[in-house]
């Protein structure tokens, strides 16, 4: 049987469709990576399920909803987890992160410089060292969970990156398990190349 094809459609952005385009890195799978701009948006959206983005083409069958999509991909990509248990670590891990997400997302989509500001303190103060300081308690010696890259453990890789460029952390030594994995993900060859070619976007 040939190979499906794959297209994501998403901005110009790392976003919500970020750890998809990583799970395509780190399975070595080709993919149509389409990108386009605010002022582009208006001509995609008509063609998209919920008018939301992003959304997977699989054969020219769409997908919609991140979460649904990297799920998707994880599974079949074989970076779900290797046990029930571990695939619902995974998941729970990968749900802590989008916690910390919907704040970021908040911050950044503000009314005005006031209210990002007072989001920001919050995620800064509050939210960044809960949902990281859980992560750190639960995450493995060597990966997240099991002896293995997972979906959450590209997640956390990404997070961490972003949090850093955002201004939200400095550093990371206060999760050493944390910068590890950031550290394995980032040396994965197949990431590696992924990441020295990605467009630099604000977020």
């Amino acid at each position: 049987m040939p190979s499906p094809k794959y297209k994501l459609v998403y901005f110009n952005a790392q976003g919500r469709a970020e750890t998809s385009r990583l799970l395509f890195a780190a399975a070595g799978v080709d993919f149509e990576d389409v990108r386009f701009s605010n002022e582009e948006w208006a001509k995609f959206k008509p063609n998209t399920p919920l008018g939301q983005a992003p959304v997977l083409e699989v054969d020219g069958k769409q997908l919609c909803q991140s979460h649904a999509i990297t799920r998707y991909l994880a599974n079949i990509f074989g970076l779900a987890g290797k046990s029930d248990w571990e695939k619902a670590n995974v998941d729970a891990g990968c749900e802590v992160i989008s916690d910390l997400h919907k704040e970021i997302y908040e911050m950044v989509f503000g009314k005005d410089d006031a209210t990002k500001a007072q989001i920001k303190k919050k995620i800064i103060e509050e939210t960044s060292p809960k949902l990281l300081g859980f992560l750190e308690k639960n995450a493995g010696s060597q990966w997240y969970i099991g002896d293995s890259m997972t979906v959450v453990d590209l997640t956390i890789s990404g997070l961490i990156s972003n949090l850093i460029k955002m201004k939200i952390l400095s550093t990371v030594d206060n999760y050493p398990k944390l910068k590890a994995i950031q550290s394995r993900v980032e040396a994965d060859p197949k990431i590696s190349k992924y990441l020295k070619k990605r467009p630099d976007t604000e977020m």
